[in-house]
Formats: structure tokens, sequence, C-alpha cells
């Protein structure tokens, strides 16, 4: 089984200055990096390379769950580079908590670039290793990264909108 990047592109009616700062800075980043439905919660960001961006996501009526990127390469305004994973609340690399074969880490690539209007940013996720169990799973899961980060980009798109009024 190969390892093809799950891909999702959205064009934001915002400079790209103001998309980055969502990226790069912790208190908009706190603001939307949750699905659709859930809330963010507490977080810690040390964005240059080498650091961490650890947050919490809490679904309604549940306990939060973490995730954590760790930054591996930043160009202003371009592309962050991350390894991506589910996370304990002490920053340890867990086990996702409801897909237990869900990959362990992955790497994320954030790009942003300007279009007509906006900014286009396209994200692009694949497995780190080559656990076939995980491949698969990640493979099954494309239906719900497609409606988590999608729903994650709505969130986003608001956040942005608040800012720029």
């Amino acid at each position: 089984m190969n390892n093809e990047p799950f891909v999702l592109e959205r064009t934001f009616k915002a400079p790209r200055a103001l998309v980055w700062a969502t990226f790069s800075q912790a208190e908009h980043l706190g603001k939307w990096m949750s699905p659709k439905g859930m809330a963010p919660g507490r977080n810690f960001m040390d964005f240059r390379p080498g650091g961490i961006f650890h947050y919490e996501i809490v679904p309604p009526n549940q306990s939060g769950f973490w995730g954590r990127w760790i930054y591996r390469e930043i160009l202003d305004q371009e592309l962050i580079v991350n390894h991506h994973s589910f996370s304990d609340e002490g920053g340890g690399i867990t086990r996702h908590p409801m897909a237990p074969d869900w990959p362990l880490e992955m790497l994320s690539k954030n790009q942003f670039s300007d279009v007509d209007g906006g900014t286009l940013l396209r994200l692009e996720m694949s497995v780190i290793g080559s656990d076939p169990v995980q491949l698969q799973t990640f493979e099954a899961g494309r239906p719900s990264m497609s409606q988590g980060w999608g729903g994650t980009m709505d969130v986003l798109d608001v956040v942005l909108a608040e800012l720029q009024s």
C-alpha cells in the first residue's frame, strides 16, 4: 500500500499575512484549531523549527484530548511543515483516542499562496512510517479527515472574518 498524502485546499477571503498569523500566533491558532462542534481548550506554542504547538480539543460533554505539532520547517508566510500526532497532556505521543490503529505520527505541510481576492491554503498530510495497518487505517480515514479538517477550516473562516471586521 502506498502512502499518498491526504490533501485539502481552501481559499480564504483574507490576505496571506492574516491567514499566516492565524497559524503562527497562539492567540489566533487556539481559537480555531478544533473541528466544528468541538471547542479548543488549553494550548502552548513555541513557533520555531524544533518548537511545538501542544493543544487540547474538547468534544461536547466529554473530556478533552490532546494533539501536538513539532515544527520542522517554517518559511515566513509560505510554508509550515510539522510532525503531527495525538498527545497526552504532558506532550508525549499517544494513540488516537477513538482509532487505536491510527498512525502515531504524520507529516503535515501547510502551504500559503496568494490568489485573486485571498489566500489559498494547501494542507497535505502523510503517514510517517510504513506500518501496513496504520497505512490502511489512514486510507480508510480519508472521508473522516475531509469532514474534520473541512469543519476546522469552517471555524478558521469565521475567525478570519472576525479579525477583519
